[in-house]
């Protein structure tokens, strides 16, 4: 059965170009047999190279947008009027999820599904691709919330991985889809 990997990213363009080679070398060695690609829709920044990177390899790719950023020579999957509308259907089409470098939107997306497998409403695999240490300070900030008690369970718990070598966190994905 094809399993759907939500991914969060970032829809911004001008970043630095490692992270467009990471997302590249990422994406392009998922297996589009085992897996679909859900994303937030369009072709901007890293969002639109997921989406371009696993069409390329014959992927399936699904798509849950707002009205004020869709694209008119883009059909997505789902358009809604508000971005809490898309967040939900993007969280719920996922059985695994794929954190890449991103912003306010993605760190929002990635502490949601982080929270729900924390308190039981969910136990899906969190995948992030820690592509020049982007995520340490927030990883960090984490485990010192543990240290001090606002958190109870280390990310092991919550079934989270972040690794920084997209090939590796590939080979994790695809393991994870033989299940």
């Amino acid at each position: 059965m094809t399993k759907n990997i939500t991914v969060f990213c970032s829809s911004k363009s001008n970043i630095n170009k490692k992270y467009f080679d990471d997302v590249f070398n990422l994406i392009s060695n998922i297996d589009p047999i085992k897996y679909n690609i859900v994303y937030g829709g369009g072709s901007n920044g890293l969002m639109g190279h997921v989406k371009k990177t696993f069409v390329s390899v014959k992927g399936k790719v699904i798509s849950s947008n707002i009205h004020r950023f869709a694209e008119p020579d883009i059909i997505d999957d789902y358009v809604f009027t508000d971005i809490d509308d898309r967040q939900k259907k993007l969280v719920e089409l996922g059985d695994i999820y794929l954190v890449l470098p991103g912003g306010y939107g993605t760190l929002f997306e990635a502490l949601e599904v982080m929270t729900k497998n924390d308190i039981g409403e969910a136990n899906k695999p969190i995948y992030i691709l820690n592509t020049n240490n982007i995520y340490d300070n927030m990883l960090d900030h984490i485990d010192k919330m543990i240290e001090e008690g606002f958190i109870t369970k280390d990310l092991n718990k919550i079934n989270l991985v972040s690794e920084k070598d997209p090939s590796k966190l590939a080979e994790m994905i695809n393991k994870n889809g033989s299940n």
